[in-house]
């Protein structure tokens, strides 16, 4: 390797292990400053203890945190990373903290307890701090770059700039090393260059690589994108030929299955035995009134699992209505209870039910009807998605553009499932059932 990116690495390097051993050690005199101002808050004598006390919960809080950031990386630094990714890393890193403390400290008292919380918060929000400032610096101190592509895969161009903050690509019309060389002449703030290698000849991309030595540049390769497959994809050596294959998709694995089913348990039981009991007795109440007929509505449905079960749901029309023509709650056939179990999505409350009893999941797949399966199946198969089993969900995931569809984000959303990612489309559902569940909607009632 020459001698311009042995420079190059080793000033990054540095840059990256002064920036991450200050940050933890922020956050290391963050923890020990949690047990203080909770012990100062409940009057107890640890606030007065010596200093000697201090600098061992310091270094505790250290070696924690060294524990924790090994096994989850900090990504407040990350040109790539959202605003809601930082957030998880940082509830995870938090998590393991508190664990790791409850394991080591004796006491399991109400100040350690309060402790944890305090820093499970601030973390979550020094975190967000340093994302919010690093994305501000690498907007004002841009990343020049190169791409060279051929007309196929010219797209990748917008996307690498829409999804890393501070990247400015330039994209060459010719994928030679003599137009790169000419480039880098007129352009000497260029620091880095993207390459499809399916788009030049094996000498053309040697001659980059070799330019890219000389002059200490970062050469990025752009692998060929196939859609169908996961994006977990996993390196073995088969003979001497390396070969990607892909990985066990996360919800073939038991434990994810497990924690899935837990998660549902939990929130759904937290739902029934809190929200609901009250939720039903008015919506009993306002449906009995306003219209004759049953208070709760069944009707058959299944998932990507292809499993039809019984869909529980709040009544919203009249029981002797006739179907209309009219889209959503212009429909005279609504009551004006039903207009506002719509508007609000409160209809699927009973939902909740059947994730409980294990027909359904909270964040699952789309709720298809039977007859309509076939068609889905066939849907299923062209992207080879015909071995996957999710439940029906009371939300899905969609895709930011509505012009992919319905079925290729559930196939996505299986493919790609973490427990976190759960918990964001749980919150982003919330945020838009509060953004759209105004005051209007209780005209309704």
């Amino acid at each position: 390797m020459s001698k311009g990116i042995s420079k190059i690495s080793t000033q990054q390097s540095k840059r990256h292990w002064f920036r991450d051993g200050l940050t933890l050690l922020a956050e290391a005199f963050l923890w020990a400053a949690c047990f203080y101002v909770i012990s100062l808050l409940q009057g107890t004598k640890t606030g007065d203890a010596p200093l000697h006390v201090w600098l061992l919960l310091w270094g505790w809080g250290f070696a924690f945190l060294l524990v924790a950031s090994y096994f989850i990386p900090n990504n407040a630094f990350s040109q790539t990373a959202r605003r809601d990714e930082v957030a998880a890393q940082a509830i995870k890193t938090a998590l393991v903290v508190s664990i790791l403390a409850f394991a080591v400290f004796t006491e399991r008292n109400s100040l350690q307890i309060f402790s944890c919380l305090l820093f499970f918060v601030l973390l979550t929000a020094e975190r967000l701090i340093l994302n919010s400032w690093f994305i501000h610096y690498s907007i004002h101190h841009s990343e020049h770059g190169v791409l060279i592509c051929n007309e196929d895969t010219v797209w990748q161009q917008q996307a690498l700039q829409q999804n890393t903050y501070g990247l400015k690509l330039t994209r060459l019309t010719e994928q030679t090393a003599q137009q790169l060389e000419e480039y880098l002449t007129a352009h000497p703030e260029t620091e880095s260059i993207y390459c499809t290698p399916s788009a030049m000849k094996a000498a053309e991309l040697e001659a980059i690589a070799h330019i890219c030595q000389e002059q200490g540049l970062m050469l990025h390769l752009l692998p060929q994108p196939v859609f169908t497959l996961n994006k977990e994809m996993q390196s073995e050596c088969r003979g001497v030929v390396n070969v990607l294959s892909p990985a066990k998709l996360p919800l073939q694995n038991l434990f994810n299955r497990i924690v899935k089913r837990l998660t549902d348990i939990v929130l759904s039981l937290l739902i029934l035995l809190t929200i609901f009991p009250i939720f039903a007795a008015i919506a009993y109440v306002c449906i009995k009134r306003q219209s004759r007929g049953p208070v709760f509505t069944i009707r058959h449905a299944c998932g990507m699992n292809g499993k039809t079960f019984d869909c529980l749901t709040f009544r919203t029309r009249h029981y002797e209505a006739a179907p209309s023509f009219l889209d959503g709650i212009n429909d005279p056939g609504y009551f004006p209870f039903g207009k506002f179990l719509v508007h609000s999505r409160m209809e699927l409350l009973p939902q909740f039910l059947c994730v409980l009893w294990g027909n359904m999941t909270i964040v699952g797949s789309q709720m298809i009807r039977p007859e309509h399966y076939s068609e889905y199946r066939q849907t299923l198969k062209r992207l080879f998605a015909l071995g996957y089993h999710l439940k029906a969900g009371i939300t899905n995931y969609h895709f930011p553009s509505q012009a992919k569809s319905s079925t290729s984000a559930d196939v996505w959303y299986y493919r790609n499932w973490s427990f976190w990612l759960d918990i964001r489309i749980m919150f982003q559902r919330l945020g838009t059932l509060l953004n759209n569940s105004k005051a209007k909607s209780i005209n309704y009632i």
